[in-house]
């Protein structure tokens, strides 16, 4: 049944894309995430998942940025890439839900499985996002983010990592620039961070 509801949930943010591609202004904005090589490097290993956003700052888009995205309603439609090159659009998600995921086909791609956060056997994975914006600059679009991973059990934190980085892109096709560096920036940042170092440090 879920696989069912998963299935269904995906049709329907794939016609919601097609409906709105043609158009100039959309609700969301699309992310592709590019999936590494899965590995079983941590397989074996239970982890649950959260997502803190504590920006200072929770506006995504600039006062310039704004004006390219009148429509956008804070939601970002989120397709899965391959080494294929294949893609599977998984549907459209707020902020918290769309990094949760992100994150969750990170997990699984290193044979983790993701548990439910109530489980007390697992080690919980918080991604706290720091910062999450985009901006324009003249003919530029500039992409920031930046997060803390912490790695707890029991409550107590035993390992953590800092990720964050920033990307550019000349504005030559409007909008789809901006969607296309800001896939490549959560894929380099998400893909970043070292995820089997951290399980060593909390075991060691």
């Amino acid at each position: 049944m879920k696989s069912s509801n998963q299935t269904m949930l995906a049709a329907a943010a794939l016609i919601l894309l097609i409906m709105t591609g043609a158009c100039s202004a959309k609700p969301f904005i699309v992310v592709q995430y590019q999936l590494p090589a899965p590995s079983d490097a941590l397989a074996g290993q239970e982890v649950s998942q959260v997502t803190t956003d504590i920006r200072e700052s929770k506006a995504f888009l600039s006062e310039n940025a704004k004006k390219s995205f009148r429509e956008f309603n804070e939601t970002y439609s989120l397709v899965i890439l391959k080494e294929d090159g294949s893609g599977n659009l998984l549907g459209v998600f707020e902020l918290d839900a769309l990094i949760t995921e992100i994150f969750k086909q990170r997990l699984t791609s290193l044979g983790l499985q993701v548990a439910a956060p109530a489980n007390q056997t697992a080690y919980e994975l918080e991604i706290k996002l720091k910062e999450f914006k985009l901006d324009l600059a003249g003919r530029k679009w500039i992409v920031n983010m930046s997060y803390q991973a912490d790695l707890l059990k029991d409550g107590k934190l035993l390992a953590m990592e800092s990720v964050n980085g920033s990307a550019e892109r000349l504005k030559v096709m409007g909008k789809s620039d901006a969607e296309k560096i800001l896939g490549e920036l959560m894929t380099d940042m998400v893909n970043k961070l070292d995820l089997v170092k951290l399980f060593q440090q909390a075991q060691g």
